[in-house]
């Protein structure tokens, strides 16, 4: 009796053993899932106790059971297995488009905002998957330039609606009658907030210089031979010995006047303008031919009164043989 007593205490002794080695240890959580908040509360895993596991934040369940069960001491394989979320191409908005990463619109992507030409960027440049969707709500805003500016003796004759012109906004100008148009008639606002060109000027028709397309040359030739009057004592003339040609030239630029109206460019009086220089040409050769002539009389009546103050007669000879031949 006493045996059987102490074996019996032996036994239950035995069954408090296994049954304290049977008791799993906490689960261990690899990848992309987690113990749930309940499974995380449990202190004690004893023989046939569950785990109930669930796939991290930003994943979701692709297949196999949540659940293992702990038989032996040893935890069952979880067959649970996650995948990444897929946010999905963000929402389409006017003139803005995306460039994707790598990983495209799966949970941990992300993706660049780029507006279109004319457009700026309003909010962040870059979205990322979260694992409530995408965050950032960029925009694209079009681009607007300055008000455009007036001129002076002049009007915009057409412009856009708005007050500050948008990208590819044309604003168009004209002068006052009597003026004219410098620069470009149009000016266009670009992507980058500023016009294409400065706006045209108006200017008087009369005010403007205009370059001559090309020069008059004016040429006049005078040959006059004149025939020294050389006489010797007796008052007989001698021959001449000397031809004079004289040759002017003159280059005289056009003198151009512009007149006109409405805006317009009058012709140019070229006409008048050869003729005058012609006759200016005249002149001054006319002028020089007299200067000569008078030259060669001085010479020559200087020479006359030398021969009347009494020279040596054999000088005097020289000079009838001269006149013979």
């Amino acid at each position: 009796m006493f045996y059987s007593n102490s074996w019996t205490k032996c036994l239950i002794c035995l069954i408090f053993i296994a049954s304290g080695n049977a008791e799993c240890p906490k689960p261990q959580v690899e990848g992309n899932v987690v113990l749930t908040n309940e499974a995380l509360l449990m202190n004690d895993f004893p023989e046939g106790k569950e785990a109930t596991f669930q796939c991290a934040n930003g994943y979701l369940k692709e297949q196999g059971s949540e659940r293992i069960t702990c038989t032996s001491g040893k935890w069952s394989t979880l067959e649970l297995t996650c995948k990444k979320k897929d946010c999905g191409a963000p929402r389409e908005k006017p003139h803005l488009k995306y460039e994707f990463s790598e990983e495209g619109t799966l949970f941990g992507a992300s993706a660049r905002a780029i507006c279109d030409k004319g457009y700026q960027l309003t909010g962040p440049s870059y979205r990322q998957c979260y694992a409530t969707g995408w965050s950032g709500r960029p925009r694209c805003d079009v681009v607007t330039c300055d008000k455009p500016p007036e001129i002076m003796n002049g009007t915009i004759t057409e412009k856009p609606g708005e007050e500050f012109p948008e990208y590819g906004g044309v604003i168009h100008y004209s002068c006052n009658e009597g003026y004219t148009l410098i620069g470009n008639k149009s000016i266009e606002c670009n992507e980058d907030g500023e016009y294409n060109s400065l706006p045209p000027e108006c200017k008087d028709v009369n005010d403007i210089p205009l370059k001559p397309t090309a020069t008059i040359s004016i040429t006049t030739t005078s040959s006059s031979t004149v025939p020294p009057t050389i006489r010797d004592v007796n008052d007989i003339p001698l021959k001449p010995t000397a031809t004079i040609s004289i040759t002017t030239s003159s280059t005289v630029p056009p003198t151009i006047r512009v007149s006109g109206r409405n805006n317009c460019v009058g012709e140019h009086d070229t006409k008048s303008a050869t003729e005058n220089a012609a006759v200016v040409g005249i002149v001054i050769s006319t002028v020089i031919v007299a200067l000569i002539v008078l030259f060669i009389l001085y010479h020559s009546y200087k020479r006359k009164g030398s021969y009347q103050m009494g020279e040596d007669p054999s000088r005097t000879k020289e000079l009838l043989q001269f006149q013979n031949n």
